[in-house]
This record gives structure tokens, C-alpha cells and sequence, in this order.
């Protein structure tokens, strides 16, 4: 009993101690509040001057992190940008070929169609493709592209690009083809110049394609436009290949060699488009049915007269 009397005592003895204690700070608190309270205020003045000073370098941290997620804005939107400046470049490009298209069949095909009583033919498809490959060593004899017959590419479908025959399909993968140029050694092509004189357009192999033995008269001011003939079953009528004039006169009056340079260059073709001709329409068919049936009679006619005379 008198240990725990002598414990309580002692507690006791805290408490009166921390009561007092606190009383003096209070007391003390009260008597210096004005120095304490300056004191606040001098550092609270001081940690003021200091942000204030702070301004200059936080406004340099702010601005590059400003520039910091603009630019990380940048990298996340330039995929939707790339992919939609493709889809404004095969859109471009194929209203030029549609352009070109539509200017044929005005001025070439309405008499026949008349003449057949047909219903208009049916719109051309066109596949966008992206250049997947231009090798150094063969430059002027083909590319590739990044689609195949997974999406629709046949063979000696002809390859446009910025409204201009630049070459046809000449190999299909399932997801990539091989285009020959027309500056290829191996492109042999039949084409219209200035929409009269049929002439047999030649691939050089270094970038350039030829006309042959071309008696024709020819000045430095000669404009040669020139344009697929539709004599064959690759290329239909009325592609344009270009407008050209000859360089060396000199030279051609010496080798009746009418040779030209694309304006295009074959490192600067990053998109083109593959034509899908109807070859087999209906349509199409009977057009060249009824030219064929024109021809074998005018044939006909002309070795008759041949004969008697």
C-alpha cells in the first residue's frame, strides 16, 4: 500500500510540473507575441523575396516544359498526319487521272457509245500504293510497291502517278508487286503522238524512252504529246505519258531518234496509283467487237480493190 501511495505521489508531482511548465510558455508567449509574430513575418517576407526571385527560372522551366509535351503533342499526332496527307495524295492523284479520263471519253468514245446505244461505263477502280523499294543499280528499269494481290493487283495493270503512265505491273506477290518502268530496256509500248501518228515507244535503260525512225517533220518548237494508242490489251486508250519537246535537234536529224526524259523522278515517286482497267467489261468488249468488225471489213474492202486493180 505505501508503494502505490508513493507512486501516485510522484504523478502527482508530474503533473503539477507540466501544468506549470505550459503556463509559463503561455505566459511567455503572451508577453513576447509581437517578437514571435515578427519574426513569422521576417521569414515569411524572406521566403517572398525568394520566390519572387524564383520567377525568372521557373518561367524558363515552364516555357521548355510548355515546348516538352507540345512536341510529345507533335510525335503522337504526326501517324494520323502522315496517313491522311497520303489519303489528300491518292485522292490528288486520282482526280487527275480521272480528269484525264473524262476528257478521253468526251472527245473519243461518245460516238460509239451512240453508235452501240450502251449505258456509260462503269467508273475505274484505283489502288493507292506506297513505293517500297527503288534499287540504286536499277533505277530506270522498275520499283516496287507495297501492295499485291491480297489487295487487288494483277498483272500489266498500268501504274500512274501524278496523272502520267509511268510504267505497269510486272510481277504480284501477296502484298507487293514489281513495277517495269517505261524507261525500262524491256518496256515496249504503242502510242499516239498528238493524237494522230501511231509510233512504238522504246524504254533506254538510263532513264529516258525513245521513238524510233521517226520521218516526221520535227523543229526545236515541236511539241510531242503523247499518249497510250489502246491497240493492245495491256494499256487502254488515251493514258498520258506526257508533253515533251526535243533537246537536240542535231542529234535527231543524224539518228531520226525522238528521245525523251520524264519530268518525274523515280527517287521522288513516294505514292502511285494502280489503274484496274476493266479489261474484260462488257462494255469494253463490245466496243472493240464492233472497231474489230469495222477494220476486217475495211480490210476486206482494200484487198479487194488491191486485187482488181
Amino acid at each position: 500500500m505505501a508503494a502505490k501511495k508513493g507512486k501516485n505521489s510522484d504523478n502527482k508531482r508530474k503533473t503539477g510540473r507540466n501544468i506549470i511548465i505550459i503556463v509559463i510558455m503561455c505566459i511567455a508567449l503572451f508577453i513576447f507575441k509581437d517578437k514571435v509574430a515578427g519574426v513569422f513575418g521576417f521569414l515569411d517576407g524572406m521566403a517572398q523575396t525568394v520566390n519572387f526571385k524564383m520567377v525568372k527560372v521557373k518561367s524558363i522551366i515552364y516555357k521548355q516544359t510548355l515546348k516538352f509535351k507540345s512536341r510529345i503533342h507533335d510525335l503522337n499526332y504526326i501517324d494520323s498526319y502522315v496517313d491522311n496527307n497520303k489519303e489528300r495524295d491518292f485522292e490528288l492523284q486520282k482526280n487527275k487521272v480521272q480528269n484525264m479520263e473524262m476528257a478521253n471519253i468526251k472527245s473519243e468514245n461518245e460516238k460509239l457509245r451512240e453508235l452501240l446505244n450502251m449505258r456509260s461505263k462503269n467508273p475505274a477502280e484505283y489502288i493507292a500504293a506506297d513505293v517500297a523499294l527503288v534499287e540504286n543499280l536499277n533505277f530506270s528499269e522498275r520499283i516496287f510497291i507495297d501492295k499485291g494481290k491480297s489487295q487487288g493487283v494483277a498483272l500489266n495493270l498500268p501504274v500512274m502517278y501524278n496523272g502520267y503512265l509511268i510504267g505497269k505491273i510486272s510481277k504480284v506477290g501477296n502484298n507487293y508487286s514489281e513495277v517495269t518502268l517505261l524507261t525500262s530496256k524491256n518496256s515496249r509500248i504503242s502510242v499516239v503522238i498528238n493524237g494522230a501518228d501511231l509510233q512504238i515507244l522504246r524504254g533506254n535503260g538510263n532513264g529516258t524512252f525513245s521513238i524510233f525512225n521517226y520521218n516526221e517533220n520535227v523543229t526545236d518548237k515541236s511539241l510531242f504529246n503523247i499518249e497510250t494508242s489502246g491497240t493492245s490489251d495491256i494499256f487502254p486508250k488515251g493514258l498520258s505519258i506526257g508533253s515533251f519537246y526535243i533537246k537536240d535537234l542535231n542529234s535527231f536529224k543524224q539518228t531520226k531518234e525522238v528521245k525523251f526524259r520524264p519530268s518525274y523522278k523515280v527517287y521522288d515517286i513516294q505514292s502511285v496509283l494502280v489503274y484496274k482497267w476493266s479489261m474484260n467489261d462488257q462494255v469494253n468488249k463490245e466496243i472493240q467487237d464492233q472497231i474489230d468488225e469495222e477494220i476486217e471489213q475495211e480490210f476486206k474492202k482494200n484487198k479487194g480493190t488491191t486485187q482488181t486493180n
